[in-house]
Order: C-alpha cells, then structure tokens, then sequence
C-alpha cells in the first residue's frame, strides 16, 4: 500500500487538552474495555485472569465496581450484541468464542475457532460475527442466532485488527503480515490483499466509510486509507506504538491508546485538520484497550502492566468538580504506596 503524500499537518496540535477524570483498578493485564449501548456500564477484559475474574463490570460514570463475570479460560477482547444482553468474548487459551448473558453471567453458548482467537467484530446488522485468529492466520465467520461457524476466511501472518461496511467489505489487518486482507461480495468470496505499514495492529473506518484508519504500531503513525483507491491519504505521527483506535460518533475525533512506554499514552486526532496531541496519562503503564463515550469527549483506556482502567476526558468536561485532582491524587497513592515481595 504505497503512501500519497500527506496533507499538510500544523505544527501545534489542535485537538483539546485531555485529562484522567477517574481511575479504578482492574483484574491482571486487561486487555480490551467495552461500553453496554446505553454506556452505564462498562466491560473490561482482563487477559491475566484465568479460570476466573476474567471480566470486570464497571460503572462507566464513576469506574465503581459492580461485578465480575468469571469463565473457564482467559478473555482478550469482547463487544456485546446491539440489545446489550449478550456479551460475545474472544477466548485465548480455549481457542473459542463464548457467548456470555449478562444477567445471568453464564456461558450460554461457545462456538470453537481458529488458534487463538483476539479481535471480534459485529456486522453492522449484529447478525454475523468475525473472530480474527491470532495463531491460525484466519478469521472464523459465525452467524449469531445459530451459534454455527458459517466460514473460515484465509488471512496473513497474526490478523489482528478487523473492520466491516454497511455494505459487508471486511478489512483485516496482519499484523505481522505488512497487509490488510480485503473480502467482499455475499459469501465474502471476493479477496485481495494490499500492502501496509509494518505491523498494521488495529481498524477502524470514519463515519462515512470513505476512509480506512489503521494504527501502525511499529512506525508509532496513524494512516488513513481511501476505500476507493485503497491509497494513504492521511498520516501522521500519534503516541508510542498505537494500539487500539477509534472514532467518535460525529466523526470529529479519532482516539488512540498508546501502548510503547515512551509515551504510556492517548492520542487525540482531530480529523478536521489531521493534527493530534498526545496525552501521556499518569500512572498507566502501556495503554491497550480503548472505547469512547456517546459524547465524543471522553473514552476509556485500559493499562496492561499497571492493572487500571482510566477515565480520559477534554480538559473541563468531567461531570463532578474536582474529579481530575481526586483521579491524580488516588494515582499518585498508588504509584508511591511502597513494594514488597
């Protein structure tokens, strides 16, 4: 995938100083976080846990514990159905999907995939859902209201991070592969492959479709590719090692959780100028998972090694005067609370 050359990018940032608004630890190295579609809740998966403690409940206003949902196995990512009452997690060392009731807290069903199953996808429909397979350099295809393995598509080396149209084009990107999988057409049969940067780790696609957002991890850029051309039309430098990225509702923002130490970041890109500001949030220790809120103006972000999720918002739009200098001092009693072993 040969790069265009950029548009021109300012030299200071444009998008809104960020701040943490609230803090709460987490279970062992969580690894994806999720909003329920009200955003009341959120669902953080903690990769570390296994057997048990594999996903934290969280009150997404206040990051207060409610629950944990305890599965046999150890959880990567998860997404839930568009009704909120299913949550479909990616299970590493079972090589499946279980479908998980949120009422209940109970496997209901659990579909086996490829070897090592990490990203999940919904088709915009909630009908179909994609597991991306780490290990088995595939994606399994399953349809929802079966449970039943509809295809498995042949992918690139790691496919990591995938994206889906309203029309059903699926983009997978290999992580170790430098590529991103194309498949289209009714049974997905229509596939080709383009080149990417080195290690192309997340996607997403702005609200139009028009464009394809890939967050290169190796060369710590953000790329933006025309689904027409299928050419770079934007990129730009963002936070150490990029990990998760996603949009905001209206399409303005474009947030990154950074995962390289140089920065333990969130970057911010305002598409209106494709400019970005990194925000080096305090105490987290390698950024991974990542979901925005309704409004645009705050997301989640989850630290691997520091076992915390973060509440990261534009500087003066947290709800509760104060929240920001409580979140700080509370991360700063942490980072400083002595060690033993």
């Amino acid at each position: 995938m040969t790069a265009l050359a950029a548009l021109p990018v300012s030299a200071s940032a444009q998008p809104p100083q960020l701040e943490v608004q609230a803090v709460a630890a987490t279970g062992s190295m969580p690894k994806g976080v999720s909003l329920s579609p009200d955003a009341s809740r959120a669902y953080v998966t903690n990769f570390g846990q296994h057997n048990g403690h594999n996903i934290e409940v969280v009150d997404a206003k206040t990051l207060a514990h409610i629950d944990s949902i305890d599965l046999p196995g150890n959880v990567v990512e998860s997404v839930l159905s568009p009704d909120g009452t299913t949550i479909f997690a990616s299970n590493f060392l079972r090589n499946s999907v279980q479908f998980v009731d949120v009422k209940s807290k109970r496997v209901t069903k659990e579909i086996p995939t490829g070897t090592h199953p990490k990203i999940l996808v919904l088709s915009p429909d909630g009908k179909q859902l994609f597991a991306a397979n780490w290990s088995g350099d595939s994606v399994t295809q399953i349809e929802v209201a079966t449970a039943k393995v509809v295809r498995t598509l042949p992918a690139g080396k790691n496919p990591r991070g995938m994206a889906m149209t309203k029309t059903g084009t699926l983009y997978v990107a290999n992580f170790n592969g430098e590529s991103i999988d194309i498949f289209k057409g009714a049974s997905l049969e229509d596939h080709h492959r383009i080149k990417a940067c080195p290690i192309p780790r997340h996607l997403t696609l702005t609200v139009d479709e028009k464009l394809l957002l890939v967050s290169c991890y190796h060369d710590s850029m953000l790329h933006a590719v025309d689904v027409g051309t299928e050419k770079v039309v934007h990129e730009l430098h963002v936070g150490s090692s990029p990990k998760t990225i996603e949009v905001s509702r209206d399409g303005r923002f474009i947030w990154s959780a950074d995962y390289g130490k140089e920065t333990n970041s969130v970057s911010v890109i305002d598409t209106e100028d494709w400019t970005a500001r990194v925000f080096p949030v305090p105490g987290m220790d390698h950024g991974s998972g990542l979901t925005i809120y309704p409004d645009g103006k705050h997301a989640l972000v989850t630290g691997w090694y520091d076992n915390h999720v973060y509440m990261v918002g534009f500087e003066g739009s947290a709800a509760e005067a104060g929240a920001s200098t409580k979140a700080l001092a509370k991360i700063d009693g942490w980072i400083r609370r002595p060690k033993h072993d």
